[in-house]
């Protein structure tokens, strides 16, 4: 996947878009991995790109391309909440859980010129999922040019339209009915009324880092388009901490407030201008627990002397220091000063709280060393809960599979979408299968018995292409599993076509299989 700003045009309207993580072209083809008739424990979707934890409740929320799924035992069942159909068609573009209220956003691919990413408003539940209300994407009405703060009316460029318009994040409180949402174009909003009406938030203009309502203030709330406006008006992240402050993340850094429930509350600004932080482009925020430390995903925007990285403060916000340079991290847990990062390149993990760091590529299933997280596999997401006293899960969804751990990542279980072969004994996906989307297509086949197994692959003429396995020992029952990377068995790429596929055993019937190839 691409993970780059893009300059797109929305009707008159020039906007950075960013190209994320289950937001882009990914998103529109996690819908192939969705089986039907998921049997009990098996997860809805092989791409995990959100992540929730109720702390109360002690579940954990899944959002993904095909919807929300949830567990309150460790991944011995999941559950999905199948009566959000926008949800599961359209896919999980933000998700948080706070006590038994559940927040989680849609967005389509627009058919209108260059396929715009456009925002469709969230769904709220109050009673953990039993129950939803749906809400509408936040917009202004043409005629909302002038924004108050304190004694200041501000020009304001009315966001009319909910193209590049996207809920991207979202955080609830502090006070009650208050949501905050990070909405790219739409910039930062606040809603008192639980979502049904919002109002765009007042940060530090390009050249200021702090804002305060008894200043004397002139310039225009609008996002950057051109020489004109301003990146912080450009949102994507959101936190409210612990101690009560919220934090934002925009194009131009992250903003601070201890006030948020002032009807104009102050800010100050934390840029690389103003501070230590990598680079402005703020796609994440988060609290760790242990110490109240603010880690944020700060990636490279628009200034040459800006990189991607981890940044994080110890003190608030006074100093700022960086770890994991080069690095576009999605998503960060913590257990205590243990710290699971998950990013383009894999998973990353510190017991040091950040001074040095582990990193994994490959996650293998400690039952079945065949069940694998794919090399090369992007990590979006990560939370983590809390088993018994001495130990804490934690959860790694990825492009290619949910992976846990009971021992700080030492050893895994791979939960992977699964339907059961029941009567044609074999199925393969995803089917159609793309190997430079996709990268691999997996057979599922039914043994009789443990045994050496054989598969080839035929193309449409039936003229053999690859001996995948040759007498290998299956010992999984009564379902197994192989993949093919779309190569045949001199090392080069086949063609677009129908392949056939034969599965054999010993004293067996031969079980045979069909693959659409498209590249």
């Amino acid at each position: 996947m691409h993970h780059f700003l893009k300059l797109v045009s929305v009707v008159t309207v020039w906007f950075w878009l960013p190209v994320l993580y289950g937001q882009s072209l990914n998103h529109n083809l996690l819908k192939k991995y969705s089986l039907a008739d998921q049997k009990q424990g098996s997860i809805s979707s092989n791409s995990i790109s959100h992540m929730a934890k109720n702390e109360a409740k002690g579940d954990i929320w899944f959002g993904s391309g095909d919807g929300l799924n949830v567990t309150n035992d460790g991944g011995q069942n999941f559950r999905q909440i199948s009566g959000l159909e926008r949800v599961n068609k359209q896919g999980v573009y933000s998700l948080i859980a706070r006590h038994d209220t559940i927040l989680v956003s849609t967005a389509f691919r627009s058919t209108k010129s260059g396929n715009p990413t456009t925002g469709d408003g969230f769904f709220i539940s109050t009673d953990n999922g039993a129950s939803w209300i749906e809400r509408k994407q936040p917009l202004d009405n043409p005629e909302n040019t002038l924004i108050q703060y304190g004694d200041n009316q501000l020009k304001a460029l009315p966001i009319i339209v909910p193209e590049q318009n996207v809920i991207y994040d979202l955080a609830i409180g502090p006070s009650s009915g208050m949501i905050w949402a990070a909405t790219w174009s739409g910039g930062i909003r606040r809603s008192k009324d639980f979502g049904e009406t919002w109002s765009p938030v007042v940060l530090p203009p390009t050249g200021k880092q702090t804002i305060s309502p008894e200043e004397a203030l002139d310039f225009v709330v609008e996002p950057q388009r051109g020489s004109a406006g301003h990146l912080v008006f450009l949102g994507f992240s959101v936190l409210l901490a612990s101690d009560g402050a919220l934090w934002v993340g925009t194009v131009d850094g992250l903003c601070k407030s201890i006030n948020p429930s002032d009807e104009f509350p102050s800010w100050i600004k934390f840029n690389r201008g103003y501070s230590n932080i990598s680079g402005n482009w703020v796609t994440l925020i988060k609290e760790q627990p242990s110490g109240n430390a603010i880690w944020a995903a700060t990636w490279k925007a628009e200034g040459s002397d800006e990189y991607d990285a981890l940044s994080y403060t110890l003190d608030n916000g006074k100093t700022w220091q960086t770890t994991l340079a080069g690095e576009r991290i999605y998503d960060l847990s913590f257990d205590h000063q243990t710290i699971y990062a998950t990013g383009v390149n894999g998973l990353f993990i510190s017991h040091d709280g950040g001074n040095s760091w582990l990193h994994k590529v490959v996650i293998t299933d400690k039952t079945n060393p065949r069940k694998q997280i794919l090399a090369g596999s992007e990590f979006y997401a990560t939370e983590t809960d809390v088993v018994n006293f001495n130990t804490t899960r934690v959860w790694v969804g990825t492009e290619d599979g949910l992976a846990e751990s009971t021992d700080e990542g030492t050893t895994w279980q791979v939960f992977r979408t699964e339907k059961a072969t029941s009567s044609k004994k074999t199925y393969a996906y995803p089917n159609p299968f793309s190997p430079k989307i996709d990268r691999v297509v997996r057979l599922r086949y039914r043994l009789a018995e443990k045994g050496p197994v054989t598969i080839e692959i035929f193309d449409f003429a039936m003229t053999p292409v690859r001996t995948l396995i040759q007498q290998e020992l299956r010992t999984q029952l009564p379902e197994s599993e192989d993949s093919w990377d779309g190569k045949s068995d001199f090392g080069g790429n086949v063609t677009n076509g129908v392949y056939f596929y034969k599965i054999e055993q010993k004293n067996q019937d031969p079980i045979w299989g069909k693959i659409l190839l498209l590249e």
